[in-house]
């Protein structure tokens, strides 16, 4: 679930590991106007979403099927792409269904493992009476969207106490699993706060286990017990695997888009899940859901990822309980920035911007207090991560 630091002064370029690098290097060099590519994949998630079917956009003679195969294979949407089609009744050329279809094995092989590693992992924790919550992946996916394999999740992400961290490690341990060295240092056990566990074996998926959902510079909330201690259990075989509330995993969607976003990494999934979350809950509910994110302190940040949510996605989403727009970032800088952050061409806002934004007046400063104290931890992170080279 890291990715790698970024200075406080300024936005680095990050890529996800599971990226095509030779496409999204080759997407960087053209410097071709993607809009009619960003709209029609836009109208699909949107359709996905709703059940409603939209016609394709204007300037279909111009479009480029390829790219848009590409840009949703590296956001991990070929599946809801695939459920927009359907919905839609567009005829899509034959060579997306070849690339839908390649991306369902992957995500059934993968996902296949995450699952028998959830309910080995979650049985040993249960076993040791140590409170956990799986953060997202298949379990999550299934929630959402009836299907354990929308997109494919390699590592299996768990948050447990800070208190409870070196026992549950302890319980990693003797399961066979062992900490990936570079995950040994003060950087990562404190300041992000979590560790890669590696597996014993290939039957196995690699556990990221957490104390912290935010990285280092970005708000985080003020607490994580209630997202373990709200946790609900979803019957898996034989085990019951505690995962989030709809409320906090609403949350986690909103980090999940930030974090992607300061670290230019493609980053839409996390609006399509949110805005999933958003479109099941009640009105009473997404009241609930403004007084909790309020209460941690990540109210403006759930603002800016649900307004990001409804400015990109074509479905009715209700607007955003406090609405702090950046009047900076157009609707188009915003999808390609989700869509195709390797695009040389993006006005990226500058992270002191986007973190100022982000915070919540919630110190006796106000927003100034709490941006200085995100700042200065970010800074403070960056200096552990270079001692510990």
């Amino acid at each position: 679930m890291a990715s790698e630091p970024i200075p406080v002064g300024g936005l680095a370029p990050a890529l996800d590991n599971s990226f095509d690098r030779a496409a999204a290097t080759e997407a960087a060099t053209t410097g071709i106007d993607r809009r009619a590519e960003h709209a029609l994949l836009l109208s699909l998630l949107g359709s996905a979403l709703d059940g409603v079917a939209r016609p394709m956009p204007p300037r279909d003679d111009r479009f480029d099927w390829d790219e848009l195969i590409g840009m949703a294979a590296r956001g991990r949407l070929l599946a809801q792409v695939q459920r927009g089609l359907l919905v839609s009744g567009i005829a899509a050329p034959p060579r997306v269904g070849v690339a839908i279809k390649a991306f369902r094995q992957r995500s059934l092989m993968i996902n296949s493992v995450n699952l028998s590693t959830v309910q080995r992992v979650s049985g040993a924790l249960d076993a040791a009476s140590i409170g956990f919550v799986v953060l997202k992946g298949p379990l999550l996916l299934r929630a959402l969207y009836d299907d354990y394999f929308t997109r494919p999740s390699s590592d299996l992400d768990l948050l447990v106490d800070r208190h409870d961290y070196d026992r549950a490690a302890g319980v990693l341990r003797s399961l066979g699993y062992a900490p990936a060295d570079r995950c040994e240092s003060r950087w990562w056990l404190h300041y992000l706060g979590e560790q890669h566990f590696l597996p014993p074996g290939r039957s196995l998926a690699t556990v990221d286990l957490h104390h912290r959902v935010q990285q280092p510079g970005c708000p985080a909330p003020r607490e994580l017990a209630s997202y373990i201690g709200n946790g609900r259990r979803m019957v898996l075989g034989s085990t019951a695997v505690p995962v989030l509330s709809p409320i906090h995993a609403c949350l986690l969607a909103a980090i999940g888009f930030v974090k992607a976003a300061f670290h230019r990494e493609h980053s839409l999934r996390y609006l399509t899940d949110l805005a999933a979350q958003l479109l099941a809950m009640s009105e009473q509910e997404r009241h609930v859901l403004d007084v909790v994110a309020r209460a941690q302190g990540i109210r403006h940040l759930l603002a800016f990822a649900w307004d990001c949510a409804g400015t990109l996605l074509p479905v009715p989403l209700p607007a955003a309980p406090v609405r702090r727009p950046m009047r900076s970032l157009a609707t188009e800088t915003l999808a390609a920035m989700s869509l195709s952050p390797e695009d040389p061409a993006i006005a990226w806002p500058k992270r002191r911007h986007l973190l100022w934004h982000l915070c919540d007046p919630g110190t006796p400063f106000g927003r100034i207090g709490t941006f200085a104290g995100e700042a200065g931890f970010a800074a403070a992170a960056e200096v552990s991560r270079l001692v510990s080279r």
